[in-house]
């Protein structure tokens, strides 16, 4: 029969079905009420398919606030939280196909039902010798559905632009999409990011708390069967639930911050999953976090993150023409859109930093401040109604889809935080 990802033409279907229903509504009324109609086909669908269809969705998700209405980003958001549990993922038989006779006797008390599943894969408890563990496996015939499915979402992206008016190449958007989706499927490449991450975390000397990851058990891994130590910890739902006193809040808050910064400022090398379950809060009895999950993890090169850093010092000390001239460069915007459109770029972007320029001495951002959020909503979705050739940044779709995760976990944890020091630490540490 096949497992959900085996057949294209099923897969090929759905999606046909659901850019159909979302066309149908966008020209029958293009309201608020079709933008929610169009928002529940696409969770649904992306859903029911989960693959590469539903991961791509989720990173297109946080960019498509700015045409969707709050009620419609609502049910859209659930593509970030939704979890299934799939009956294709046999565990026995992935283990079977991927160890030896050998390696096989190393694993015991192996749990068949999953800790957690995702769009991609499951996790499951086990044990090797008196050593914890988890065993990470992907869904049968995954990779061979990334092509078909990221084709049609991008016809489906390119017929939503023709519709509502606008001429944006997705080509780049699409390419850094599959290109992240492949190695989110090579394990291999996982284990060399966490092996990787988990040394520079241990040379960095945290300045609020220590974050630790998990260890790769190499002998147990494959391309497709990743085994690493099983790490305690609460996830910070359950953290924040816990109701810890504020000092400790502000601890976290301020070592994602930190983790953040180095991430992509100085190493360069970011975990780019922004889903809050990646990471564990821990005390023993100082506070750690441990993260977790690294298939998404990127490099960016020294010279582009310079230009980065050049385009955000434009914005405190530029005028408007030269910081839209750093942007263009950049390739964060099309030099045909309208000044209209490049001044509401450049309002977005001091609003944004905005926190990080205070001019008051010692004051803090309050992170659940309503007002930022609701200017840059107001600004975000002006701005998408003004832009008719620039797409989502290719280049930095997956940073700030990182950056959005770590604010949203900011918010949550309801923190009041002095920024000056990051911007410090980004401003003037040389890039490695």
């Amino acid at each position: 029969m096949g497992s959900i990802f085996s057949s294209q033409i099923k897969r090929t279907l759905e999606l046909t079905k659901m850019a159909t229903k979302i066309g149908l509504k966008e020209l029958t009324s293009g309201n608020i009420q079709s933008r929610i109609e169009q928002a529940k086909v696409i969770t649904e669908s992306l859903g029911n398919l989960r693959g590469a269809a539903m991961k791509a969705g989720q990173i297109l998700s946080l960019d498509l606030d700015d045409y969707f209405p709050p009620e419609a980003i609502q049910i859209l958001s659930q593509l970030q939280n939704q979890v299934w549990e799939s009956p294709d993922l046999d565990l026995a038989k992935v283990i079977k196909k991927e160890l030896t006779a050998e390696q096989l006797v190393l694993l015991q008390d192996i749990h068949y039902k999953p800790l957690a599943a995702a769009s991609m894969g499951q996790v499951y408890k086990a044990r090797s010798g008196q050593q914890p563990i988890v065993i990470k496996a992907q869904y049968p015939d995954l990779e061979q559905s990334i092509e078909n499915d990221v084709k049609m979402l991008k016809r489906i992206v390119s017929t939503l632009c023709l519709i509502t008016g606008r001429d944006m190449n997705l080509d780049y958007l699409f390419s850094e999409i599959e290109e992240v989706l492949r190695q989110e499927v090579n394990y291999q490449h996982e284990a060399e990011a966490l092996e990787k991450f988990s040394k520079l975390f241990a040379s960095h000397a945290w300045k609020h708390a220590t974050v630790k990851t998990a260890q790769v058990l190499r002998n147990l891994s494959t391309k497709n069967l990743l085994c690493l130590t099983y790490e305690s910890g609460m996830t910070i739902k359950d953290w924040i639930d816990a109701k810890p006193s504020k000092d400790k809040k502000e601890i976290v808050a301020k070592a994602l911050l930190e983790l953040y910064v180095m991430e992509f400022f100085i190493w360069g090398f970011v975990q780019t999953d922004p889903n809050p379950g990646n990471f564990l809060i821990r005390e023993n009895p100082q506070l750690e976090i441990v993260a977790l999950d690294f298939g998404a993890s990127k490099f960016y090169p020294v010279e582009f993150r310079e230009q980065y850093v050049d385009l955000l010092k434009s914005v405190q000390y530029a005028s408007t023409t030269a910081t839209v001239d750093k942007a263009i460069a950049f390739g964060l915007l099309d030099p045909r859109e309208s000044q209209t459109a490049k001044n509401i770029f450049v309002d977005l972007m001091k609003l944004g930093m905005s926190p990080f320029f205070s001019k008051t001495q010692g004051s803090k951002f309050n992170f659940k401040e309503d007002e930022f959020l609701k200017n840059n909503s107001h600004l975000s979705r002006q701005l998408m109604q003004n832009l008719k050739y620039s797409p989502p940044p290719h280049k930095l779709i997956f940073l700030h889809r990182k950056l959005g995760g770590i604010f949203a976990l900011l918010r949550k944890l309801e923190v009041e935080l002095n920024l000056e020091e990051y911007w410090e630490l980004i401003a003037h540490t040389k890039a490695k």
